[in-house]
């Protein structure tokens, strides 16, 4: 995610804000039961001037997130809570819950805002691998992102193409995903179009 005028900022200033993302990813993994566990996915990527890091971990219909984005200006961060309705699961899985969001803008007190949040997906199955889609819909700052991922299970590569939008940014991503061995880590390396730099990461899915 990105400030529409955004500047390039060196590393050391964003670290802290990214300090602070990673530890809200983390304990929010204590909030979810351990009793049937779907799964947990985490995500965290690194560019000149942006880092952001993603968890979403699903135990049976429910599905707790959050995010976390330190950019020039400030940082932002959320956390929602989304449950799987029983409708259309043979097409797509559904999801709909609270959103809460935090902008804590240099220079500027924070502030919350409430939301709430719809998530459609698909998983394909194919012989070389799957495809799995996603819409992600957020009444906090208007903000919407999809993403399409064509997986290729021989090589253990996937290709990302990602697109969002608020009220206050937009962003367009193009990644390659390189799964590490036979474990659930993944490196990622990347281009933002509208920031126009390179991002490396890495993501941890035991779904």
């Amino acid at each position: 995610m990105f400030k529409r005028d955004h500047k390039p900022q060196p590393f050391p200033r964003r670290f802290p804000h990214f300090a602070t993302a990673t530890m809200v990813c983390g304990i929010l993994s204590f909030w979810a039961p351990s009793a049937h566990a779907d799964g947990e996915f985490l995500q965290l990527d690194l560019s000149k001037s942006t880092s952001t890091g993603t968890l979403s971990i699903a135990r049976g219909a429910l599905t707790y997130g959050a995010s976390a984005v330190s950019y020039e200006d400030g940082s932002t961060y959320g956390l929602s809570a989304t449950y799987q309705l029983p409708v259309a699961q043979k097409f797509v899985t559904l999801r709909l819950g609270p959103a809460f969001g935090y902008v804590n803008e240099d220079g500027k007190d924070g502030s919350f805002e409430a939301g709430i949040k719809l998530v459609a997906e698909r998983y394909i199955a194919t012989d070389f691998g799957g495809v799995f889609l996603l819409a992600d819909l957020n009444s906090i700052d208007r903000s919407w992102f999809v993403l399409g991922q064509l997986g290729l299970s021989k090589p253990g590569l996937s290709f990302e193409l990602s697109h969002g939008e608020s009220e206050t940014y937009s962003e367009t991503s193009l990644a390659v995903v390189k799964r590490y061995g036979d474990g659930p880590t993944s490196l990622r390396a990347g281009y933002r179009f509208d920031a126009k730099e390179m991002f490396i990461g890495l993501s941890i899915n035991t779904f």
